[in-house]
């Protein structure tokens, strides 16, 4: 990843959540993550759009550890003693599937996942039962390798086509400035005696600050957001948006559109074979032999 463990963590100072009396604020918790892990195993979608194998071969790794995951939740609710609940708006807006690649591994995978990776650092670190934390930190670590697949096809494409920039950026803004919202929609709800709950307005600004630093990072900005203007910030949402519904308009772009099933041939996964010919013997059969 473009960011350690480290630089992602927030210190709650020994704070502990209280299995009996938090309960139900648990299991609101972990809701909200056990939609993102459903939305996770669709994934699978993206492998008929990966640009070559190695992506394949990555994606269908992911959805069975998005599998994995969502039984560790199910583990989370057993230990609770609690049901599921149902998702908030915001997190079913911020979960929502991109209308290509390129918003798939920057929007979903290295900011989306991002968020989700700084939760689970967090909930590691304020529960107190040692054997659920070790399979939430299992789970974790395959979440860090999710977020460094998205940063780095996310920079890949930004080299390829510098213009994608302005359009990615714009809808990372969009969802900040959802998560800002959100971030007041929770402050009036805190409990600032609950020794956890007290510090979330310092967490989520915690989390606004290492996306920052990941979008510089992957060079999808190159000032700190906050040296962007409100019209400036305006103007690239606004495009980003106009461009997405445009996008969603031009059916006629799918039949253009080359997958996996096009390109397999002339992928570097398969360099090592293509690079074998076919030749006759005396008998004239055909052997195959390095070319």
């Amino acid at each position: 990843m473009l960011l350690s463990r480290e630089e992602m963590a927030f210190d709650f100072k020994g704070a502990k959540f209280d299995r009996v009396k938090d309960r139900d604020l648990l299991a609101w918790i972990a809701s909200q993550f056990l939609y993102g892990e459903v939305t996770g195993i669709q994934v699978g979608h993206w492998i008929l759009h990966a640009p070559d194998v190695e992506s394949a071969k990555f994606l269908a790794r992911q959805c069975i550890e998005e599998l994995q995951h969502v039984d560790v939740f199910m583990e989370f609710f057993k230990w609770l003693g609690a049901r599921p609940v149902k998702v908030h708006p915001v997190v079913k807006f911020l979960s929502s599937e991109s209308d290509d690649w390129h918003e798939h591994c920057a929007l979903e995978m290295a900011q989306g996942e991002g968020f989700v990776l700084m939760i689970f650092y967090a909930i590691i670190n304020c529960i107190d039962d040692e054997k659920l934390a070790k399979r939430m930190d299992a789970a974790a670590r395959q979440e860090e390798s999710h977020v460094d697949f998205g940063e780095q096809q996310t920079m890949k494409a930004l080299a390829r086509n510098p213009r994608l920039r302005r359009r990615l950026l714009g809808l990372h803004l969009l969802s900040l400035w959802v998560v800002k919202r959100f971030e007041k929609w929770i402050a009036k709800r805190v409990d600032q005696d609950h020794p956890v709950m007290r510090q979330i307005p310092e967490y989520l600004a915690r989390i606004i600050q290492t996306t920052d630093l990941r979008l510089q990072r992957m060079g999808m900005t190159a000032k700190p957001l906050a040296d962007y203007g409100r019209f400036e910030s305006f103007r690239l949402i606004v495009g980003a948006v106009a461009r997405k519904s445009l996008r969603k308009l031009a059916f006629w772009r799918w039949f253009g559109k080359k997958r996996l099933t096009h390109t397999y041939l002339h992928d570097e996964y398969l360099a090592e074979v293509m690079k074998l010919a076919e030749v006759k013997d005396a008998a004239g059969i055909p052997v195959i032999k390095a070319a």
